[in-house]
């Protein structure tokens, strides 16, 4: 799911059909459930990971980082060793240098402008703003605080997104429409294999944005947040086990090889990427009362909220 991210989206074009049959409803409709993807709620805001920020230093930039230096080192080798001793009069052949560097070594400027340059000294995450004071939604780009897309909740045209490369893969995805032609595109919260899933997110978004806090889950008791973005070593542990899905957490200690480079790669991803800083128009309508019942409690670290059990679940904790 790098559509959007290495792959841009496409815009000035007109509404595809099935984004048009895919759009999703403004009434309720089915279960609501956040999925790990709120990361603040209160009564003025709510603020929504991108789907990038699961995808942050992992696999593409960890095996991207990994094959490149691998490759560095060799094309190091070769001129150490292998060059001086290609030709029988011990002259150093040119020619013969400047392709290994290129190969081997030219390799980093091609891949910093296609994958790394747009992991490493970044953003730590992108997130979504849905004001329900102003009824605006703020979304937060590659451009920084000066390239913030704002539209109205009530003119936003939210659909069903679906993956380009991994088909199967689904996610909320949201137009700026001018009359029916799509002008600016972002996606919101995570991707899951799962239309449901998405559905259920939706319906958390929405009860927030037209119900309000207090009804975004069917028992009020229960809402809590449960994703943290702190660039910690322990998040980014526990976000590489998580994404191992249920069917491999009792292999963890086994797969243990693969996964530390994975938390590695995210935590040297994340520790140089800057925080998000929201532009001063976004800031002023976003005050929070100091008594606000509906603000939930932020987790310092990724599922804080639940307790993890010998078998590699996990149990509601009650606050």
């Amino acid at each position: 799911m790098y559509t959007g991210w290495l792959r841009k989206f496409k815009v000035d074009r007109l509404l595809a059909p099935q984004e048009r049959y895919e759009a999703l409803p403004r009434n309720r409709s089915g279960r609501s459930n956040e999925h790990h993807c709120v990361i603040r709620l209160n009564s003025t805001y709510m603020d929504v990971v991108d789907r990038r920020y699961r995808l942050r230093g992992m696999v593409a930039t960890t095996v991207g980082t990994l094959v490149c230096t691998m490759m560095a080192l060799f094309g190091i080798w070769l001129l150490a060793m292998w060059v001086p001793n290609a030709r029988p009069d011990g002259q150093i052949d040119g020619w013969l240098v400047a392709i290994i560097l290129t190969l081997f070594i030219g390799q980093f400027p091609v891949m910093w402008r296609y994958t790394f340059g747009r992991d490493f000294f970044t953003y730590k995450y992108y997130p979504i703003r849905f004001n329900r004071r102003t009824r605006m939604v703020h979304a937060y780009t590659d451009a920084g605080p000066s390239g913030v897309i704002s539209v109205p909740w009530d003119q936003a045209y939210f659909h069903l997104g679906h993956g380009e490369g991994e088909t199967f893969l689904r996610d909320i995805r949201c137009h700026v429409m001018d009359g029916e032609m799509v002008r600016r595109t972002f996606a919101v919260g995570h991707y899951f294999d799962d239309p449901a899933t998405i559905r259920e997110i939706w319906e958390f978004i929405r009860r927030y944005m037209d119900e309000g806090p207090e009804h975004v889950v069917d028992v009020p008791a229960s809402a809590q947040l449960h994703l943290s973005v702190a660039d910690t070593w322990k998040n980014c542990y526990l976000t590489v086990i998580i994404s191992l899905g249920e069917g491999l957490l009792p292999y963890r200690a086994v797969l243990m090889p693969l996964l530390v480079p994975l938390a590695a790669c995210r935590w040297l991803v994340l520790k140089s990427s800057k925080a998000p800083q929201w532009p001063a128009y976004v800031v002023a309508e976003s005050s929070i009362d100091a008594a606000d019942p509906h603000q939930l409690p932020e987790p310092a670290y990724v599922g804080q909220f639940y307790e993890f059990t010998a078998s590699g679940g996990c149990a509601r904790r009650e606050r």
